[in-house]
């Protein structure tokens, strides 16, 4: 019984669907209400007025029932529902006593209706219509313009109960539909706010997969243009006699560069996406380093008839503290941006001092951009205009990426420029000075290293892998030894029967990979041989694939290109750090 009650009084239509649906099925069940609540009262003996008003009240509101279900505008079925209820009861309260009428007391409730059923506006243009209509009765009766004498009989006192418990039963039926469809407004939202994280859940599992996808796609497209640049450099030197043969090898070379910068520009996006990169501090000449990324576009400046300047407004000999290779990177953005754009003209680097780092600019006598397309640069996949993309190419990656490694390192970055007469790109950096003695002990320390008879174990099971990296680690260390080796067992092999110093591991191998084969040597050979420096040899950029090789037991990881300060760098830190290790 109380169930079916409960459907009849709150109906689940109030609750679901659309909210226009749900207001017109309110108003349905309110015009409904209504109409029963006036035959009623036809029923309810008062002597003192004629009860054909209440038939006339009912029939107004199962008239209005029936208009809305055949079509009549929700809007105008409310307001008409609203007026003919204060029209109703303003003339019951006239013929029973005017102000002092106990019909007096539906006025409190009669504009209810229109907060469920309307906006606060006209909501409270029909509450100060109802005190309107209160207003009225009052001065009739004042002024005696209405008879205000309450008859009560004990039929009146009847009448009056069934009004005060009807008002009394409507107040709180109103009251408990708001809230209940309060508590079922917090249930959608907790439901909603659980499908969401849900979203949110499945959407970082995408972009996990993604990352991973591109990293493992990195992996194998990073591995042969590592064994094409080193072979490359190879049949240079080879045919370094005849200029024609040095020139088609060149463009081979410039055009495995600009695919690896490809390669390198959509990880990295990606990585800076899904938030994996961090920065890494490190003492490094400023001058030096400035020069040499300066030394990668002399060649194509000069093909382009373009000259290409630095002006360095610090000393000689400043050190700074900070990510030497992002900065590198930075900069190297910037100039193949400023170079493709320059048809003709000049390009400067300065680097200016500040009071909170250093200063960053790239000028160039390009074509410019337009001022209303200067801040979109800055996304992903974004030119200037269409035209741009169509003669120049590329992925329109390299100003994102700046951005965001800019960001990344607490700087910030901009430009200026006019459509015809060039730009400058600036950026600046919160670089903090370092000690020239310390930097200098840690390049005597490469130094050392590379004076030393070292016996390097190279592990790689890609035959055009090992040759290359052979290749710049005799002309790194030209007194070192290198022993090859194509397999992580053959490497343990070789530890157990060679005296070695250290060992350059291939991270991707088959049957065992290197970071099993680092734990075999961490966990099962005795030491110090436990203790040897094993430097990770990949071509991922995933930060999540480098972190597995430290957890493997690895000392650091070297990527595929490898870079010749990057290799010196790290296997004299590594040697450094193992022979501090053995004297304590």
């Amino acid at each position: 019984m109380l169930k079916l009650l409960q459907s009849w009084l709150l109906p689940t239509r109030f609750f679901e669907g659309p909210a226009a649906e749900r207001q017109r099925s309110m108003l349905i069940q309110l015009l409904l209400a209504a109409g029963i609540a006036a035959l009623i009262f036809y029923f309810i003996d008062r002597p003192n007025y004629d009860h054909i008003a209440n038939l006339w009240g009912a029939a107004g509101y199962f008239v209005l029932l029936l208009l809305l279900i055949v079509g009549l505008p929700y809007l105008w079925t409310v307001n008409a529902y609203l007026l003919w209820t204060l029209f109703y009861l303003a003339y019951v309260s006239v013929v029973t006593g005017g102000v002092h009428s106990p019909v007096m007391v539906w006025m409190t409730i009669a504009v209810m209706p229109a907060i469920l059923l309307m906006n606060q506006a006209i909501a409270f243009s029909w509450v100060l219509g109802a005190m309107a209509v209160n207003g009225l009765l009052l001065l009739a009766g004042r002024y005696g313009w209405l008879d205000t004498t309450a008859h009560m009989t004990h039929r009146d006192v009847a009448w009056a109960m069934s009004s005060q418990l009807c008002v009394i039963g409507i107040a709180m039926y109103v009251v408990y539909i708001a809230e209940y469809l309060n508590r079922k407004q917090l249930a959608d939202m907790e439901r909603s706010n659980a499908e969401l994280e849900k979203t949110h859940q499945a959407l970082l599992r995408a972009q996990e997969h993604k990352v991973e996808f591109l990293a493992s796609i990195g992996h194998e497209l990073r591995t042969p243009m590592n064994a094409i640049l080193g072979l490359n450099g190879l049949l240079r030197s080879d045919l370094a006699a005849d200029p024609h043969d040095v020139e088609v090898v060149d463009h081979i070379r410039r055009s495995t560069e600009q695919l690896l910068q490809l390669v390198n520009d959509v990880l990295d996006f990606s990585q800076l996406q899904a938030g994996r990169i961090t920065w890494h501090e490190e003492e490094f000449a400023l001058r030096e380093t400035l020069r040499q990324v300066l030394a990668n576009f002399e060649a194509p400046a000069q093909e382009k008839g373009i000259q290409l300047t630095l002006d360095v407004q610090a000393p000689d000999n400043l050190w700074v503290m900070g990510d030497r290779q992002r900065l590198m990177q930075v900069l190297s953005n910037l100039l193949a941006n400023a170079l493709k754009f320059t048809p003709t003209g000049s390009i400067q680097v300065r680097v200016n001092s500040q009071a909170d780092g250093l200063l960053f600019e790239v000028q160039d006598t390009g074509i410019g951009i337009a001022t209303d397309r200067q801040q979109q640069i800055f996304l992903g996949f974004e030119y200037a205009d269409i035209e741009t993309n169509r003669q120049y190419g590329g992925t329109g990656l390299g100003l994102a990426i700046c951005e965001r490694l800019v960001s990344l390192q607490g700087g910030t970055i901009g430009l200026t420029s006019e459509l015809g007469l060039g730009s400058r790109f600036w950026f600046q950096l919160p670089l903090r000075l370092a000690s020239p003695q310390a930097a200098k002990a840690a390049d005597d320390i490469t130094q050392l290293q590379a004076n030393r008879d070292l016996k390097i174990l190279l592990v790689d099971d890609n035959d055009v892998n090992l040759i290359v990296a052979r290749m710049l680690l005799n002309k790194c260390l030209p007194s070192a030894t290198v022993v090859e080796v194509s397999s992580a067992a053959l490497a343990l092999e070789k530890l157990r029967t060679q005296p070695l110093n250290i060992v350059l591991m291939d991270v991707i191998m088959p049957e065992m990979d290197g970071m099993q084969a680092t734990q075999v040597i961490r966990h099962s050979f005795a030491s110090p041989l436990s203790d040897i420096p094993v430097l990770a040899l990949t071509a991922s950029a995933n930060p999540v694939d480098q972190a597995k090789c430290l957890e493997a037991g690895m000392n650091d990881v070297l990527l595929k290109p490898l870079d010749e300060r990057e290799l010196m760098g790290k296997i004299s830190k590594a040697l450094a750090l193992h022979a501090q290790r053995g004297r304590a």
